[in-house]
């Protein structure tokens, strides 16, 4: 028997006797606080936010640790939020009928992403089920314009793809509109919701949009037949002429075009804003407004256009940060905004007012800490392994001397194709008052820099970004903020694979490392994620196929070369990286009489979504830092 194999049943042994959670350190040591992390966890804002017809507004927030649906009648404030929800772990999101009367509501048990879907009565509070179903998902529910019907994809009929459905309210029936292999969503229904435009996700470089006749059920893709480009959906315009798009075709950075519905022309429109990045776009309900987000860097800033010609309309002043969560009502729309010294409020900003500043609908539970005096990062952009410069940003302690030497961390992003953003980080934050530095690197895959910086880790190239994060070690190391082996690495999902390839390509750098819901062996990994995911991943990381390349870029064949501490955490029920990929490397470290730190938690899946889960994670994470990283006395 498998020595993984063994340790899933002695897992399964410890569940059933509930040994909860499961972690190898002396359970006396969990409910003190020594390290004075608590208050920086627990810091907490409602995000997600979204206005009804009739003012009322609605948010997510998690004041009791776990994240709910709540609303703030018109008029009101955050202290008259009502809690809508009660679902034992979470509500995983939400979506407003146009009329404000429902709101499709989406949970999964125990972390396990698998969600179901659920009705809610606006007027009553009354919940009603859908489609629950835990061995299907059903997600990214879309509202047609008249608040009669939404469309929303499953998994239901094919394990491995995602299908796209319509659900009419009067008839509760379910009818399939668009099925095909692959990941398929809908993104937007035209004014009489006669058509409905359906995306086909493939990767991060490649997605194709398909305009469905719902009435015939005829299809016809509206992008570029046999060509691979990226079309993110903005939705259509005013008139339905054309079709909104943010996409990279025939370039490198991600901008908005229109894609011509009677001819397919597809043509840039956002021209002064050339030579940036989109992030991505949004609507406002006639669709006569469009918001635009742009990549500076990793900040991110709004611009307003006019879908009829799109020449700008004045948007509110803000302050230098990252932009998200902008959603329109009538004359105003919400955004909220965050920096590394200020949590992500909502605001509320009125259309016909350009010039009067946006006004805070929530506030932030700091836990007493003074956050404005919190550490701004400083952008840097270092030579990697081939003179690549890699963008990354720097936070140090606001008592830091030059030269003086101070343990570090290098963090990485999960993705692979995500982006560290300078947002309001509470961890960062922490560790920085506490005299340590930290380095968050957007190595090369990183999105946010355009296409070819996007695919240069694709496949045959994967360890290049690893290379590229092993040198945002040597660079802090080279500028004299700290020694081998006072630098840790730490990453999730991604970041975590990145963690332990950095570990096993230059242990004489790493004093400790810390691996979250990480993958070690690629193989495995692409054996045992959910059906969904295969083919995304493969397309990313390499085929199943070809398993000596997988096995080369896997760091469960290098744990030799792991000569530092190491702490593995992990949720039982993450459908993304199967926990089999944390036991691995515990098992072949410990075969090889190294002590490992373990934590599993039985109701999370990929990443730490209860507030108790998180508190206990990042105490056990700052002992060990400060165990391994510090000089001790």
């Amino acid at each position: 028997m498998k020595p993984t194999t063994k340790r899933i049943q002695l897992l399964a042994i410890m569940l059933a006797a509930n040994a909860w959670p499961l972690i190898s350190v002396p359970r006396t040591s969990l409910a003190a606080d020594s390290t004075g992390i608590e208050p920086y966890i627990k810091m907490r804002w409602p995000f997600a936010g979204q206005l009804a017809p009739d003012g009322t507004a609605y948010f997510i927030y998690d004041p009791d640790g776990i994240r709910q649906l709540y609303k703030v009648p018109p008029g009101g404030t955050q202290k008259d939020a009502v809690k809508l929800t009660t679902f034992p772990d979470g509500v995983g999101g939400y979506s407003p009928s146009d009329d404000g009367k429902r709101i499709v509501l989406t949970a999964a048990v125990g972390g396990s992403e698998q969600f179901s879907m659920y009705l809610l009565d606006a007027a009553s509070g009354k919940i009603d089920p859908l489609f629950v179903n835990p061995e299907h998902v059903y997600a990214a529910p879309l509202w047609r314009r008249d608040s009669k019907a939404f469309a929303y994809r499953s998994n239901e009929t094919s394990s491995a793809d995602f299908h796209v459905y319509v659900y009419d309210l009067e008839s509760k029936q379910s009818k399939k509109v668009y099925e095909a292999a692959g990941d398929h969503r809908a993104v937007d229904f035209n004014r009489d919701g006669t058509k409905l435009v359906v995306s086909k996700y493939t990767s991060a470089s490649f997605s194709q949009l398909f305009e469905v006749t719902l009435a015939t059920g005829e299809k016809r893709e509206i992008t570029p037949k046999g060509e691979e480009w990226s079309f993110d959906a903005i939705g259509y315009d005013a008139a339905d002429r054309n079709f909104i798009v943010n996409t990279d075709y025939k370039g490198d950075l991600n901008t908005i075009h229109t894609i011509d519905l009677q001819t397919g022309m597809i043509k840039p429109v956002l021209t002064d804003l050339a030579g940036r990045e989109i992030d991505y776009g949004t609507l406002n309900e006639d669709h006569q407004v469009l918001a635009a987000v742009v990549n500076e860097d990793g900040y991110a800033a709004l611009h307003l256009r006019k879908t009829s010609d799109f020449t700008p309309i004045q948007a509110p002043t803000l302050a230098k940060g990252v932009v998200g969560n902008v959603t329109f009502q009538g004359k105003n729309m919400l955004y909220a905004l965050d920096n590394a010294n200020t949590p992500g409020l909502i605001y509320k900003w009125d259309l016909n007012k350009p010039t009067e500043p946006g006004v805070a609908l929530t506030t932030a539970d700091t836990q007493g800490i003074d956050v404005s005096k919190f550490r701004l990062p400083e952008l840097v952009h270092y030579p990697s392994f081939d003179g690549t410069k890699i963008p990354a940003f720097v936070y140090l302690p606001g008592d830091y001397q030059k030269g003086k030497k101070i343990p570090f961390i290098v963090q990485y992003h999960g993705g692979p194709e995500g982006q560290f953003r300078p947002g309001f980080n509470r961890s960062f934050q922490y560790f920085v008052a506490q005299g340590y530095g930290v380095i968050a690197p957007n190595v090369r895959g990183s999105s946010g820099y355009g296409k070819k910086f996007l695919e240069a880790d694709n496949y045959k190239d994967r360890m290049k970004s690893v290379k590229d994060g092993i040198w945002a070690a040597k660079y802090v190391i080279d500028q004299g903020y700290t020694d081998k082996k006072m630098v840790a690495a730490w990453g999730g999902s991604y970041g975590g694979f990145m963690t332990m390839a950095a570990i096993t390509e230059a242990p004489e750098l790493f004093g400790a490392a810390c691996d979250v819901v990480g993958v070690v062996n690629f193989q495995t990994f692409l054996e045992k994620t959910k059906d969904y995911r295969r083919k995304l991943r493969e397309a990313e990381y390499g085929p199943l196929s070809d398993p000596e390349f997988l096995k080369s870029i896997s760091p469960i064949y290098k744990v030799d070369k792991i000569d530092m501490p190491l702490m593995i955490a992990h949720g039982l029920n993450d459908p993304r990286v199967p926990v089999g990929e944390a036991m691995q490397i515990a098992v072949a470290l410990k075969k090889r009489g190294m002590d490992v730190g373990e934590l599993y938690f039985p109701d999370e899946g990929h990443g730490f979504a209860k507030e108790e889960n998180r508190l206990l994670y990042y105490k056990e994470l700052a002992k060990f830092f400060d165990k391994h990283l510090k000089k001790q006395p």
